[in-house]
């Protein structure tokens, strides 16, 4: 099989020139309601038409700290060019496309700012992490990071395979918060009695650890060798691909991955990559699919099988103890349920499937930090009002509050957790409310 794992290369300027030229510069532009950021679509993209790239840049990086990686990575379809007018009658601007080009062509330009005085820790070096460090020290704040791996970047190095997204593009992040004077302490994990121990140092906290663990199936012999967690799987091909670290899993030549979301796309793709044959299992329709449709087909280009409507109930082990088969339920859909999906509905209709290895990617939920109680969660989440804990100073976003997001909305969720602080320290100055 053998497939590459090198990112796609970006489009080349003559590209970039058509594309541009297509947008229509609404009045109104949807497409910038489409995006968490709410970024300048139409303003960057006009000044592309002009080939004043750094006007183009200015305004990208005014609405995002991440260009380089959301233009990538975003899932584009179902926010800003999904929201674009040309999508009744012909293909969407590729908005994406001409972010990265902007990116990757003008780099981004430091700003100075007085230092305040103050003092944040931020806890988690994810794109939420990484974003309110940068907003913060961009005004003057002093800021250290506390992560628990070797790495920043979260699941932009953890999650996301490299043929999606290069470690360069992460390196470029650690550049940027070593230029703003950044302290990032690694392999520093803390519990909730850590967190609350900052407060006597730094003037305010922002808590943005993630989810680190996938759901489990909740069937017979789930214990079975040859069973993965997704995210486990991911982050040992990760660490070998992109650092040249530990060794890649062995797989046999069948696989199944359990779910069809960013995860088990993720998983299913790097699979193939490992040589074996892969299907996805989902217990919905396509249409309920959490992936996005572009997702889902460059799987399947590859050679990623789907099964939909289909529920794995048991795991049959052979006499070593090895994954040998998967005893599967055909579903059908009811009525939808509270995530607005049609709900699954078992039919009582069984069949097996062989199997060599199952890699789980149910969904994610977070680990457990909590050893003195003091802050309000709910099953590992922190409970907010928007992005504030029950204690006056520590704030918190991303997966940990909302669950499992997209990169852009985490970042987001960064953004503004620093505006709030230095609206606490100087109201008035930071106006943004949280969205």
């Amino acid at each position: 099989m053998n497939l590459d794992w090198q990112m796609p290369e970006g489009w080349n300027s003559e590209q970039v020139k058509r594309e541009s030229a297509r947008c229509l510069s609404c009045k109104n532009p949807q497409c910038e309601k489409g995006c968490p950021t709410h970024m300048r679509i139409r303003d960057f993209i006009f000044q592309i038409k002009k080939d004043n790239l750094s006007e183009a840049r200015k305004i990208i990086d005014s609405c995002s700290d991440l260009p380089h990686i959301c233009s990538i990575v975003c899932p584009h379809e179902r926010q800003c060019e999904g929201h674009c007018v040309l999508n009744a009658r012909q293909n969407p601007i590729s908005i994406g496309h001409l972010e990265r080009y902007v990116s990757e062509q003008v780099p981004s330009v430091k700003i100075s700012a007085e230092p305040t005085g103050k003092k944040a820790a931020i806890i988690g070096a994810g794109p939420a992490g990484i974003s309110c460090a940068l907003e913060l020290a961009k005004k003057g704040v002093h800021v250290e990071i506390f992560e628990e791996k070797e790495y920043i970047g979260g699941v932009l190095v953890y999650g996301i395979p490299s043929y999606r997204l290069e470690i360069q593009k992460v390196r470029k992040i650690r550049e940027e918060l070593d230029q703003y004077g950044i302290l990032v302490h690694l392999n520093h994990k803390m519990t909730e009695s850590d967190i609350l121990s900052l407060k006597e140092r730094f003037d305010a906290v922002f808590i943005s650890i993630g989810l680190t663990k996938v759901k489990k199936m909740r069937i017979p012999n789930e214990d079975a060798v040859g069973v993965y967690d997704a995210l486990d799987f991911l982050k040992q091909v990760n660490e070998f691909v992109k650092w040249n670290k530990g060794t890649l899993p062995v797989l046999k030549p069948k696989t199944i991955v359990v779910g069809a979301g960013n995860v088990a796309m993720d998983a299913a793709r790097t699979a193939l990559r490992l040589n074996s044959e892969v299907t996805v299992v989902y217990r919905r329709s396509i249409e309920e699919a959490p992936a996005t449709k572009k997702e889902i087909e460059e799987a399947e280009k590859e050679g990623v099988r789907f099964r939909f409507l289909t529920n794995p109930v048991e795991i049959i082990k052979d006499p070593d103890g090895k994954v040998c088969q998967v005893r599967m339920e055909k579903m059908e859909l009811g009525k939808p349920d509270a995530s607005g999906r049609r709900s699954p509905i078992p039919t009582q209709k069984f069949f097996t499937m062989d199997c060599d290895q199952i890699i789980s990617a149910i969904g994610q939920s977070p680990e457990d930090i909590y050893d003195v109680h003091q802050l309000n969660q709910d099953h590992g989440y922190l409970v907010c009002d928007g992005l504030k804990t029950n204690i006056e100073g520590i704030f918190a976003g991303g997966d940990i509050v909302f669950g499992a997001k997209t990169v852009v909305e985490a970042m987001n969720n960064g953004r503004s957790a620093a505006k709030m602080m230095l609206n606490l320290w100087e109201p008035g100055s930071e106006q943004e409310e949280f969205r």
